[in-house]
């Protein structure tokens, strides 16, 4: 995941902490509409953790 972060960081012009932010709202949009087994699958490959707090997502979970 640091490598995803590092790489937004760099390509988007942005700082890690603004990259961390976008990163963890693109795997929230993800997470919401994607099914779980895909979802956990993305989440598996970034080393992040299995799903974000429903602070994270408003919410909105789809398992």
């Amino acid at each position: 995941m640091n490598e995803l972060i590092q790489m937004v960081a760099q390509r988007a012009g942005i700082s890690p902490p603004q990259a961390t932010l976008a990163v963890s709202a693109m795997l929230a949009y993800l997470t919401a509409r994607l099914p779980s087994p895909v979802v956990g699958r993305i989440r598996e490959q970034l080393g992040a953790a299995p799903f974000p707090s429903d602070a994270d997502t408003g919410g909105a979970r789809s398992r």
